[in-house]
């Protein structure tokens, strides 16, 4: 991938952490379009885009793209999304059975352990889901996860940087992504530590 489409997708992803969906969907059907069409976690972030915009049917159809894209790869990345996708296509035996993988190959991922404890109890496996959401909260308590609006400024401050005049594809959108940068410094930037730094 380019540097470009690779600035683009970090953009997006940071969107989805800023919980800016109107502009993650923007920047994902670009990338989709434009870089690439077989990426899972791009099919994944335009699919959470959609659902929080209320567009159910067309959330699906790209959780659907997603979670056939993601289930080509063995890692447990891709096997984690994935689960997700199907948890949110209600696929719970198949969210299920993905967590549990993905927690078996990377047992050190808490958010993995989180995902398993939500399929375990939508498919009746209490005390698995019990057992899974203390692991998690374990996990977290001896490292706290970073606020997610934080990480999400901080991927969008390290995207930025490959925005540049002489890019056609960064520059169709970097008018969007420097006022949401000025927009989330204001909104984020004290509490994440951030609040002297400005666009130049």
């Amino acid at each position: 991938m380019d540097a470009p489409c690779t600035s683009l997708y970090k953009l997006a992803e940071a969107t989805i952490c800023l919980r800016r969906y109107d502009i993650g969907k923007i920047l994902y059907e670009k990338y989709l379009n434009l870089c690439s069409s077989d990426n899972p976690g791009a099919w994944h972030g335009l699919a959470i885009c959609l659902e929080m915009a209320k567009q159910r049917e067309e959330a699906n159809k790209a959780y659907k793209k997603a979670l056939q894209l993601h289930l080509r790869h063995n890692d447990p990345s891709n096997l984690l999304w994935g689960g997700w996708c199907a948890l949110k296509l209600g696929m719970y035996e198949l969210a299920y059975e993905l967590f549990k993988e993905s927690a078996m190959k990377d047992p050190n991922y808490a958010y993995t352990w989180h995902s398993l404890a939500i399929a375990a109890m939508r498919i009746g496996r209490r005390e698995e889901a019990e057992e899974a959401m203390a692991r998690y909260r374990s996990m977290v308590s001896r490292r706290p996860y970073d606020k997610m609006e934080c990480e999400g400024l901080r991927m969008l401050m390290e995207a930025v940087s490959g925005i540049n005049s002489g890019n056609s594809l960064m520059n169709e959108v970097r008018e969007l992504i420097i006022n949401l940068l000025s927009q989330s410094i204001d909104k984020y930037g004290a509490e994440c530590g951030l609040h002297d730094i400005h666009e130049s």
